[in-house]
């Protein structure tokens, strides 16, 4: 039976597929790419990195089974680790552990996208970070992050993501 179940499996996601147009392999991507865009996002205010939170099920009255993670985007600053270069950290702040964080920094120079980092996944944490740096030349610099969140087994959400915007900096080198 299980031999059965297989190909019955693949056979339905692929009729899926093209009911939808994509496919299993192609939905990732379609279904939101963390990757930073190209210019600055237009917003009249920056978003300091958004939020996101899942509840066990049927405990709506009992605030301690509801994990909440608040993403911070800090401000670029010329980096003390690796001179010469301007740095953006970007931090996830969960109230309770969680299986998984995956996160991603990235750094606009006068608006234009200059560096981005690779995603970075923390397992069984509360918080997590990530940072994106560049040579520095003076500009006005902000920093961007993305973060998805996998919550416990039984909350709901299963996953919550968001992103955010953080504060346009002057920058001399």
């Amino acid at each position: 039976m299980r031999k059965w179940r297989m190909p019955a499996v693949a056979a339905s996601m692929a009729a899926l597929a093209l009911l939808v147009g994509t496919s299993p392999a192609t939905a990732g991507p379609m279904a939101g790419d963390p990757s930073a865009p190209p210019t600055v996002p237009a917003e009249r205010t920056p978003e300091p990195g958004g939020s996101v939170e899942a509840g066990k099920a049927g405990s709506d009255a009992d605030a301690a089974a509801v994990i909440r993670c608040e993403g911070q985007v800090q401000r670029p600053h010329n980096s003390t680790h690796v001179p010469g270069t301007v740095n953006v950290v970007v931090t996830v702040s969960c109230t309770g552990v969680v299986p998984e964080i995956t996160t991603r920094a990235a750094l606009y120079k006068n608006g234009q996208l200059v560096n981005q980092s690779p995603l970075r996944t923390q397992r069984n944490t509360r918080s997590a970070q990530n940072n994106a740096a560049v040579r520095c030349s003076p500009g006005n610099y902000r920093g961007w992050m993305y973060f998805k969140v996998v919550f416990p087994p039984g909350y709901n959400p299963p996953t919550g993501s968001a992103n955010g915007l953080g504060q346009e900096v002057p920058i001399s080198c």
